[in-house]
């Protein structure tokens, strides 16, 4: 009796252990499912997020701009000293106006300056103080210095009337060198991304409703084709280191427009440089190499550069300005119309003096 007893109950364990080791599996496996399908599930976020990774293309451009370049003399100027006697001594030397500062315009991926002054041979100018011309073959120095667009939205471009603007526009053409203003547009391709290239002349009589609604639509209609835009004005007062209300008003709707930045020059001085919801303003960028001064007071200069950094060609940031301080000539006693980059004490100087010109506009 009590071993029959014994052998229902060993069966009745033994039932109750085959009873929970099933369903330890049963749970076990369930387990290990759900454990694969997070496995599977973090798997295929993951190719999710490197696939999206792969469609976000991210590019980024750093363009240089300098100021006023104005190669050759004004009318009626002695030989002695200017920027033609200079390239003749120098045995026509193209290279050696840029030589000391091309390897930033080679390193970047656009290089734009004013071109201030037509290259003709013309020989009618206009009868006022500064008629401003160089030789055409003088577009090699451009060349030389690795300058790709110019800007032709100046109060010189008209020197020698109309036929001096053709003949500037024909040699530019000629060279593969890209211009803007005096109602042109430029739309630059480089590293991928489209730059388009606005120029005008911002003076007090030209911020009229009719002008501002051209420059709106010129800036709507470059932003269609373009994937950003910036705006080179010639404007302000000679010599000032302040930039007028004139000069403001123009660079904030450009930017109210949809230009991404705003440069700017005519002073012949340097000028404060300015944040403007989130994208920047320099007012003026000075001379650079500029033949309409044998000696000016002033030779402190700059190249303003900005990086733009762009997802799938949508500009998504950009960086804080990046200033390289420079003077228009290789020696101080007189104009050599050679830029030079400065380094040390006198390179800082040059920073120093734009950061406190441009405190008031940052305020």
């Amino acid at each position: 009796m009590r071993r029959k007893y014994n052998r229902k109950r060993v069966f009745l364990v033994a039932s109750i252990l085959v009873i929970i080791l099933i369903l330890l599996f049963t749970s076990l496996g369930k387990i290990f499912n759900i454990i694969k399908d997070h496995v599977e599930l973090d798997s295929n976020i993951e190719k999710v997020n490197q696939d999206i990774e792969k469609t976000v293309e991210k590019k980024s451009i750093t363009i240089s701009f300098a100021g006023d370049v104005t190669m050759g003399n004004y009318k009626g100027s002695s030989y002695y000293g200017t920027f033609d006697n200079e390239f003749q001594n120098r045995d026509g030397d193209f290279d050696y106006f840029f030589e000391n500062v091309k390897d930033i315009f080679i390193n970047d991926d656009l290089s734009v300056v004013n071109l201030e002054g037509p290259l003709t041979t013309a020989q009618n100018a206009k009868v006022k103080k500064f008629a401003f011309k160089g030789d055409p073959s003088y577009v090699n120095i451009l060349k030389s210095g690795n300058i790709e667009a110019v800007t032709l939205a100046n109060n010189h471009s008209d020197d020698y009337f109309e036929e001096g603007i053709e003949d500037t526009k024909f040699i530019l053409d000629e060279n593969n060198i890209k211009y803007f203003g005096l109602g042109e547009k430029a739309i630059i391709e480089t590293n991928g991304i489209k730059v388009g290239l606005l120029g005008y002349n911002g003076w007090l009589e030209n911020y009229t409703k009719e002008n501002l609604g051209a420059m709106k639509s010129d800036i709507e209609s470059m932003k269609k084709e373009a994937d950003m835009v910036a705006v080179y004005f010639h404007w302000g007062i000679e010599k000032s280191y302040t930039p007028n209300q004139t000069q403001k008003d123009f660079a904030y709707d450009a930017i109210d427009y949809g230009s991404d930045l705003v440069v700017g020059s005519h002073p012949h001085v340097l000028q404060g440089i300015e944040e403007y919801k989130g994208k920047y303003i320099a007012y003026s960028l000075g001379n650079f190499c500029f033949g309409g001064n044998k000696n000016p007071r002033d030779k402190d200069s700059m190249i303003y550069q900005q990086t733009f950094n762009f997802e799938n060609n949508k500009l998504v940031s950009i960086d804080i300005p990046n200033v390289i301080p420079c003077s228009i000539s290789s020696t101080k006693s007189r104009n050599d119309y050679k830029p030079i980059i400065l380094q040390g004490s006198e390179g800082e100087r040059i920073l120093n003096k734009i950061k406190g010109i441009s405190e008031d506009l940052n305020k």
